[in-house]
């Protein structure tokens, strides 16, 4: 399955670093919609739904391009006009970053655009996928770690439909006022007390009604495990950065061009940034810089790798 997480981390990555730079800016946005590419297929080929030959057929990129992912998409993962709209615009975006052309957006198009798809990868307007004998799949909790699971896909399976959480709590909190207490408290990973309240009214009916005053801080807490868990900031920017060191040899000017090229034609004609780190010991802006120069000069183009998502450097005379 591809890695579409690391897609939109690399996407958040290029983000955080482009300023308001156009260039920079569709690389961002590049990554993040070659994550939702690659999500899309992973959902499909992984639905029993569809049928055989269609789900081998999404994993190949030069068959099954965006338009029939979005058909096939919206006929089994019920996906919305409006958020197939959207797609399509950041499609066409991409597609013009990806031919030389200059971005045609702002930094807070890239935001939004990132923010709509991690919320669509992690809250899926979609369906679960099906087993093959055509029922949803089914969860069998048998210890802590299953039941936690099954408390984020209760989250996950309400949140299409209200992406507010607090919102969510107080109406599950109000549904123990008629018999069945704990439902907000499961909602927001709390298991043990959310089994005791439902077994015992919501403790009676005291414990329900003292959750009214809790529940801002009780969502808090859970949202704050979840960013954890996903090793994400409050923001949704990756926590930890990966170091890179330099050797001490740092080549400059016309001499990081050639050994970028020298670097490239070792690697088949093709190069992203950390390669050409890798390979000449200068830092990650510089590299960026040269091969950017090379790109505005038409000697190179730029494309998106459909595995890691990485910005790639293509030399035509290699």
């Amino acid at each position: 399955m591809s890695n579409y997480s690391d897609k939109v981390r690399i996407g958040w990555e290029r983000l955080q670093k482009a300023g308001n730079d156009p260039e920079l800016l569709g690389y961002a946005l590049v990554s993040f919609h070659g994550a939702l590419e690659d999500y899309f297929r992973d959902w499909l080929a992984a639905n029993h739904s569809v049928e055989a030959e269609t789900r081998y057929k999404v994993l190949d990129r030069q068959t099954a391009h965006w338009q029939e992912l979005m058909d096939l998409m919206q006929q089994y993962g019920n996906l919305s006009y409006e958020a197939r709209s959207r797609i399509i615009n950041g499609n066409r975006l991409c597609q013009e970053v990806a031919h030389g052309n200059r971005f045609q957006g702002t930094r807070a198009d890239v935001e939004d655009y990132g923010k709509f798809v991690q919320k669509l990868i992690a809250n899926p307007y979609v369906a679960a996928p099906t087993s093959p004998n055509g029922n949803a799949t089914s969860y069998k909790p048998t210890n802590a770690l299953q039941v936690n699971s099954l408390s984020e896909a209760l989250r996950n399976e309400i949140n299409r439909s209200n992406n507010n959480p607090v919102i969510t709590s107080y109406l599950l909190c109000a549904v123990g006022f008629v018999g069945i207490g704990g439902l907000h408290r499961l909602y927001n990973g709390k298991i043990l007390t959310g089994f005791l309240w439902l077994f015992s009214g919501g403790l009676f009916g005291v414990g329900q009604f003292v959750d009214l005053f809790l529940i801002p801080r009780m969502v808090e807490e859970y949202e704050q495990q979840l960013r954890a868990k996903a090793g994400v900031s409050p923001f949704g920017v990756p926590l930890h950065q990966p170091v890179v060191a330099t050797s001490t040899y740092r080549p400059n000017g016309n001499q990081l061009m050639v050994k970028l090229i020298e670097a490239a034609e070792k690697n088949g004609g093709s190069l992203t940034v950390t390669q050409g780190v890798k390979a000449t010991g200068v830092g990650f802006a510089e590299v960026e810089k040269s091969l950017k120069e090379m790109f505005k000069s038409g000697y190179v183009r730029i494309d998106n790798d459909p595995i890691t998502g990485a910005v790639t450097y293509h030399f035509h005379e290699l």
